[in-house]
């Protein structure tokens, strides 16, 4: 991996030393030492929670000038609207509405319009347009995990986690409005006891018939939801229900077993939304300042009840209140909890106008409310792994936080942390197989890509084993499914093997022991807490789980410094739909930012249009892979290599929404045709760390690989395959590299995953020296058809260093022009510059550039070089040194309009030659030209607009693809990318008066994360 490439993909995986012994089982608790939190905010206020409440106080603090900020779990805000499908206004909740104060009924107005029923959709936009019009900055996926005090004891802000790891804000007043009251429970607020028993939850399915049962009330509103099914109109009932359900304790365990109680109850055929988790009124209640038994309004309610006693700057908008029954109940108005909000939120500003300053330094110690009473105390040591590198252009400063007591929330043989395509495939073949197993999930559906991720049909991919399985009991004879169905039936499966389910649980840090993964830590709406484990799943499809342990990964950038990552897109989630398969744009899924500004836009656009809803996954083709025992390239796709631990297998065409950068297809296109492949088990396994398994879109392979491994029957297939060697591991005391995998294999073969010559498959490699001789005869031979030549292609770039002799040979006795240029092409990319004169002569037989490629969600057809660009880039591979001046001159008849696959040829070419002064002059000459700069997206304080209104044109600035019909102006990727290029290698090259390096500066802070770390890795490395 070059400098350039390490630097790009490397984050500070921070490794904090814990007192545990994995082999202490009654250990109740870790002990981690002090630590650095970046700090990404110091406000006046801060609101924990996205539901409407928590927006209304939001922003009312901020209309009172007060400095606001909201974290929110979930990846939109109004959950209690849009997560419990609590959409309509009841009759006594629209008689509040002429008495509510202009701010409530504007926000109301927002959501229902002149109805009393909404979508989801509407409810999320309304929240997101009332927060950035009222210049509240916020993030959503955003957990509260831990409190910070000064030296006197007093809360000065709040610890988060999210997929960029974990963050600090600081603030002199804290309005707890989270669904536990967890940042309460962590600033040590008095609660009344838990009282065991029954509780009455409520429960909302939209779709499905009424169920009945034991402990089980339920009715069907009068209205319901239109919907286009098969060329008609379907009206989709509305049901409520009551249930029953028996808390036996407070331990999060309990809770998520009672969500899929009720979820067991209430499930037919036919659901499409329901309720994401338990709502229901609770008895450990905080003992507030004072008592609210009566109810007598939001406007007149003393909000001493929402103020933990004993514990200053800190209000509790949420049922945790201290209100008697029938005051909770009151509350559960939506009118009411917009207005007590609104209300607490002024109150809020006014207090942190009157705080004095604080030093905010450390949380106090042992302060965690999740710790039992009668804990045994730690024995030894582990580590634990986590990201502490912030939120970039966001940071401002860190915090130094005090020993603090981790509690230890279970214990499993297998731990699948994510449950997508590979992941509850995973997690079901652990369990079968006799494991204890949890899987842990973000979000409160299972299926990942295929489910929530609407693209609910197959494309290419092998329909058998595991896959077959699933497909003849939810989408029997078909390629298409309900993906409410298929996200079902995952769980119930897994409920039925035995498995637990965690959901709206976050992966955010791994427990290491001398190598060995022994667990992982999660933020669960109770706080933060550890789960250890015999072995470790990661199916994040990030890597997150190995990246955090220390594992290599790479991401983003290539091998050759450039950047190249396929494009992605955020559905619309229509009802009676499922198949919305989105291609528009570049995001970087480990980035809170990032992901949050696309969430956002995307709500933004379809705000005013007839959609139900938009989904909560990110519809990503490539993310960060880890860098294993073994990694897969497209040479090993192409020559069919065979290895003696293949785990999986796939099919597929290379399905790139990415200009591609191996050195294969960089000579070479290879699409349209389908091939099939091997996966080995050592893609799967983390280079030094044994424990765990990494599956899906974070194993090991190249970036061009993946594209063809990524099918969802096949990544059902290799998770399930995992899971079983995970469940194996687990047997053998955890080590994931003492599997028999020959055992496994049979099995594998036994249940119809894997081809019966795979058990007895030795590795393929190292290809012979005839064979390679061969391969050359035919790369030159111009009657070869293109399978011929590709799979030609392939034997020689599987062993570079032995292929160059004979091709230099060939070079020399080509017969023909064009077998010449073919070897001379070949050559270049391998860094052989015995074909430069010929391949001068091509490029300088075309005065200016043929017809390039954009960047396109086109993928059948785009995201490709031309035959022009390919001679660039072997020439400039080549690193000939009299190559230059023919690459400047091409460099000097690019302008702002060509297409961008001819900027990326140049600067995959020029990369090779820095520093290069010659190309200063036109790099600077093309970075001034109108209509060349400007397209970085403004950083995250620009998007909070001064004066009321301007939030609309701000956040509809997202670079989308040339074909979307959004990439009109400076939205158009194809022109931030370009003009990004530009300035890398004017940078590289010498730069002039500083323009290389201030573009790039721009580009650093980036609201899209690819863009902004190609800009600080390039600005980084130079330095």
């Amino acid at each position: 991996m070059t400098v350039r490439s390490w630097l790009a993909h490397a984050f500070s995986s921070c490794f904090i030393l814990l007192s545990f012994s994995v082999a202490t089982p009654a250990a109740d608790y870790l002990l981690e030492s002090p630590k650095e939190i970046p700090v990404i905010a110091d406000v006046d206020v801060l609101v924990a929670g996205g539901s409407s409440g928590a927006v209304a106080a939001a922003c009312e603090a901020a209309r009172h000038g007060a400095r606001v900020f909201l974290i929110a779990p979930r990846p939109h805000l109004g959950d209690d609207l849009a997560s419990t499908m609590r959409l309509w206004l009841d009759d006594q909740e629209a008689a509040d509405l002429p008495t509510a104060e202009p701010a409530v009924r504007s926000l109301l107005a927002e959501c229902f319009g002149d109805g009393r029923l909404t979508t989801p959709l509407r409810v999320k936009a309304a929240m997101d347009r009332a927060l950035l019009e009222s210049s509240v900055r916020y993030l959503t996926g955003c957990y509260a995990t831990d409190v910070l005090r000064d030296e006197h004891g007093r809360i000065t802000g709040v610890v988060m986690a999210n997929r960029s790891g974990r963050q600090a804000v600081l603030a002199d007043v804290i309005i707890d409005a989270t669904d536990q009251a967890v940042v309460s429970r962590l600033a040590g607020a008095r609660f009344r006891p838990f009282q065991p028993g029954v509780r009455t939850c409520t429960h909302i399915v939209i779709g499905g018939s009424l169920q009945s049962g034991e402990h089980l009330r339920g009715e069907t509103k009068s209205f319901s939801y239109q919907t286009a099914s098969g060329g008609g109109q379907v009206a989709l009932p509305v049901h409520q229900y009551a249930i029953d359900v028996d808390l036996a304790d407070n331990r999060p365990e309990t809770h998520y077993r009672a969500e899929q109680i009720v979820r067991d109850r209430t499930w037919s055929k036919g659901v499409e939304r329901f309720s994401e988790s338990l709502s229901y009124l609770p008895s450990d209640t905080i003992v507030g300042r004072k008592r609210g038994d009566d109810w007598s309004g939001a406007e007149r309610v003393d909000l001493d009840a929402f103020r933990p006693e004993g514990v200053s700057q800190l209000y509790v908008l949420s049922a945790y209140a201290d209100l008697g029954e029938t005051a909770a109940a009151a509350l559960q108005r939506l009118p009411e909890r917009l207005h007590l909000g609104a209300r607490i939120g002024r109150q809020a500003a006014f207090d942190a106008k009157q705080a004095t300053a604080l030093t905010r330094s450390r949380i106090r110690e042992n302060s965690d409310s999740l710790r039992p009473s009668n804990a045994d105390p730690p024995a030894a040591s582990v580590q634990i792994g986590e990201n502490l590198d912030g939120i970039r252009a966001l940071n401002s400063g860190s915090v130094l936080v005090g020993q603090r007591e981790l509690p230890v929330l279970g214990r499993y043989d297998v731990v699948v942390v994510g449950g997508g395509t590979s992941g509850a495939p995973a997690a079901i073949a652990a369990a079968g197989a006799g494991a204890k197993t949890l899987v842990v999930e973000s979000l409160h559906e299972l299926g990942g890509v295929g489910t929530v991720g609407l693209i609910a049909a197959y494309w290419y991919g092998l329909r058998r084993g595991f896959t077959k399985y699933v497909d003849d009991q939810v989408n029997p004879g078909s390629d298409r499914w309900n993906a409410a169905e298929k996200a079902e039936w995952f769980r119930q499966e897994l409920r039925r093997r035995g498995a637990d389910i965690w959901f709206g649980t976050l992966g955010c840090g791994t427990l290491v022991e001398e190598g060995r993964v022994r667990g992982v830590v999660l933020a669960t709406p109770w706080g933060r807490g550890a789960v250890l484990a015999q072995t470790v799943v990661d199916a994040t499809g990030n890597a997150d789980i190995a990246a955090w342990a220390g594992a290599p990964t790479r991401y983003s950038i290539s091998e050759l410094g450039s950047l190249n990552v396929q494009i992605a897109g955020f559905p619309e989630r229509p009802l009676s739909r499922w198949y919305v398969n989105t291609c528009y744009t570049m995001v970087d899924d480990a980035d809170v930012l990032d992901v949050w500004h696309l969430m956002v836009w995307r709500r933004h656009e379809f705000r005013d249009k007839p959609v139900f809803d938009v989904g909560q996954l990110i519809d990503s083709r490539d993310r960060r892979r880890v860098v294993g025992d073994a990694t897969l390239t497209v040479p090993d796709i192409l020559n069919g290599r065979t290895f003696p631990d293949t785990i999986s297998q796939h099919s597929s065409n290379f399905d790139a929404a990415a200009f591609p950068d191996s050195p294969l297809l960089l000579i070479s296109d290879a699409k349209g045709p389908v091939f099939r492949t091997d996966v080995p088990y050592r893609c799967l396994l983390p280079r030094g760390l044994d424990g765990l398994l990494v599956v899906g879109l974070g194993c090991s392979a190249e970036r061009d690989a993946m594209t063809l491994i990524r099918m969802q029957p096949d990544l059902q297939n290799q998770g399930y395959a995992a899971g079983l060697a995970a469940a194996e591991a687990a047997r053998m005391g955890g080590s994931t590299r003492s599997v028999d995998i020959r055992a496994l294999q049979a099995q594998l073969i036994r249940e119809g995953l894997l081809d019966q010559r795979v058990h007895t498959d030795e590795d393929s490699y190292p290809l012979s020296d005839e064979v390679i001789d061969l391969a050359v005869q035919t790369v030159t031979d111009p009657n070869a058809d293109q399978g011929k030549t590709l799979g030609a292609l392939a034997r020689v770039l599987a062993h570079p260093d032995r292929a160059i002799p004979p091709l230099r040979a060939a070079y020399q006795a080509s017969s023909t022009p064009q077998a010449r240029r073919t070897c001379a092409q070949i050559l270049g990319v391998l860094g052989d510059p015995v074909g430069v004169p010929t391949l001068i002569e091509a490029i300088e037989a075309n005065d200016g550039w043929d017809a390039g490629v954009s960047l396109t969600s086109q993928r059948k057809t785009g995201n490709t070089f031309s035959p022009l660009d390919r001679l660039v880039i072997a020439l400039g591979l080549s690193r000939a040194p009299n190559s230059t001046p023919a690459l400047v001159a091409k460099l000097r008849r690019l302008h702002p309009d060509s297409e961008l696959s001819h900027f990326k040829a140049i600067a995959l070419a020029l990369s090779a030659h820095l520093p290069c002064p010659d190309a200063v002059d036109p790099l600077v000459e093309l970075l001034r030209q109108p209509g060349m700069a400007g397209h970085a997206t403004p950083p995250p304080g620009e998007l909070n607009p001064s004066r009321p209104g301007e939030s609309s044109s701000l956040i509809a600035n997202r670079l989308v693809t040339v074909d979307d019909d959004r990439a009109a102006g400076r939205t158009n990727l194809n022109k931030a990318y370009k003009e990004l290029i530009v300035a890398t290698l004017l940078y590289h090259c010498g730069d002039h008066g500083d323009l290389g390096r201030a573009t790039l500066q721009q580009y650093a802070h980036d609201l899209h994360g690819h863009l902004a770390r190609y800009a600080e890795t390039a600005l980084t490395e130079q330095e």
